[in-house]
């Protein structure tokens, strides 16, 4: 990622994330420069993720035999460069494979994992223009498993026509609708209440 690079700029994995469970408002704030997000320093469960994102890499390899360029890498959207993705790793040997790095409790499962990150997934596939992404996931200190997922299109026409609509409103400096539900992005044009914002479907 660029060192000058501010979060506040785009909308990455996280925040879609966020706009998928219907997070719009929050997220607006923070965007705007209106709030500050979260201090995540302190919170346990993410800085596990982040101090054992280069053992999940060595243990991926060494479990599937696949090789890992560990340097995280950062896709702007070729159309929309508001949006980005920043990537643990991409699969070396593979055309358009990326790495995902995931650490959560140990009765969680891949079905709550890819279910909780569905979002996150997804965008990163779309603004990198990527095929699939593998998922090494340790449960607690006991179990570690690998999942595969795949582009979904169509979900990821929904999430980049909601993407679209909330950085209008960002860049509008317009408040939001404290919710907004995910099924709404099914459509090819929505309005913010004032102006209505024509889609153009993905080729």
């Amino acid at each position: 990622m660029k060192k000058d690079f501010d979060r506040k700029q785009g909308i990455g994995g996280s925040d879609a994330t966020r706009l998928y469970k219907g997070d719009w408002y929050e997220l607006w704030q923070e965007k705007t420069g209106e709030t500050k997000g979260a201090d995540l320093s302190d919170v346990l469960p993410v800085q596990m993720g982040i101090h054992t994102e280069d053992f999940n890499i060595r243990w991926f390899e060494k479990q599937t035999g696949l090789k890992v360029d560990g340097k995280q890498e950062t896709f702007f959207h070729k159309k929309y460069p508001f949006m980005y993705a920043h990537v643990d790793g991409l699969i070396l040997g593979e055309d358009k494979a990326i790495l995902e790095c995931k650490h959560t409790n140990a009765f969680s499962n891949p079905k709550k994992v890819a279910d909780n990150y569905k979002a996150q997934l997804q965008h990163y596939l779309m603004v990198a223009g990527y095929s699939k992404i593998y998922v090494s996931m340790f449960f607690g200190n006991l179990k570690h498993e690998v999942m595969e997922v795949t582009e979904n299109k169509e979900f990821q026409d929904q999430l980049e026509n909601a993407e679209i609509l909330f950085w209008h409103f960002v860049e509008k400096k317009k408040a939001p609708p404290d919710y907004i539900a995910f099924d709404n992005f099914n459509s090819k044009e929505f309005s913010d209440g004032e102006t209505i914002i024509p889609i153009i479907p993905r080729k």
